[in-house]
């Protein structure tokens, strides 16, 4: 019994620690839903009550509308459309604020030439833009992929354009000292500073390519989320508004988390290794 009471320690010692931290992930996320289900459960109880169900419609209404356009396929055609353009959209404006962010900032002379004209163009309210791409592009995809491009562009491009601006010259020097080439110094010094700036642009930017799509889609096209609200709104359907707004926060949630993984998979070198003085 004496042995049999002690083999049985150790297990019990393991599966504390595991059991303890399975709790703290479940309380946090209970802490992160708790706003949320009591907004729900508060909108459920004040719509018909305090504002006109008309206005707010119901969160079971919106999740029955959901379910509906789901089972009827209404919504899929919309889904594709709007997933084409925010992709292609978000991957233009991120490919061309990288290489415009960390071409402007690995040189000065550039930078000073260019810098007041991006500056410039970057005041333009780009949802103003949407009319003219419409003339440039037609009302298909190409004027929502661009102006989602441009409202990406320049989020990544200032925060590419600060990090490598930030880099150490001492540093670059000293690498340049010890007989590296630019291929080695863009692989080895500038990329690996400016990450953290460029996952936060590309993070920063992934709303703002749902809202140029959308906008978009508002001003004119024939299919596309932006769309399905907009006819939503005019055929007073607030559950089929609020349904659309929960698809495109699908979306934004998704593309997050996605972007947060890579953020933690390329960016794992700046994570503390976690031994202590203890642990040596």
């Amino acid at each position: 019994m004496t042995d049999m009471a002690y083999d049985a320690r150790p297990a019990d010692e393991a599966t504390g620690p595991r059991r303890s931290v399975w709790t703290g992930k479940v309380l946090r996320w209970l802490l992160t839903l708790l706003p949320g289900i009591a907004f729900l459960v508060f909108w459920q109880w004040a719509a018909g009550r305090l504002i006109k169900e008309i206005y707010v419609s119901k969160p079971t209404a919106v999740a029955l509308r959901l379910y509906e356009l789901f089972a009827s396929g209404e919504i899929y055609p919309h889904l594709w459309t709007t997933g084409e353009e925010l992709v292609l959209g978000y991957v233009i404006g991120v490919s061309g604020g990288v290489i415009g962010g960390y071409a402007l900032g690995r040189s000065p002379r550039l930078a000073r030439i260019f810098e007041p004209y991006v500056m410039a163009f970057y005041g333009v309210p780009k949802i103003a833009l949407a009319p003219l791409f419409i003339i440039w592009f037609g009302i298909g995809i190409g004027s929502k992929v661009a102006l989602a491009s441009i409202m990406v562009f320049f989020l990544v491009f200032y925060n590419v354009f600060t990090g490598v601006r930030s880099v150490d010259r001492e540093l670059v020097n000293l690498t340049l000292v010890m007989g590296a080439n630019q291929r080695q110094l863009t692989y080895h010094v500038f990329l690996p500073a400016s990450a953290p700036f460029v996952m936060l642009g590309m993070r920063m930017a992934i709303p703002y390519s749902v809202i140029g799509v959308i906008v978009g889609e508002f001003t004119s096209s024939t299919q596309g989320l932006g769309l399905f609200i907009h006819e939503a709104s005019a055929n007073y359907d607030p559950a089929g508004v609020f349904a659309g707004i929960v698809i495109l926060l699908g979306f934004v949630t998704i593309a997050g988390a996605l972007a947060g993984r890579l953020e933690r998979r390329l960016l794992r070198w700046q994570k503390p290794s976690g031994v202590g003085p203890s642990d040596i």
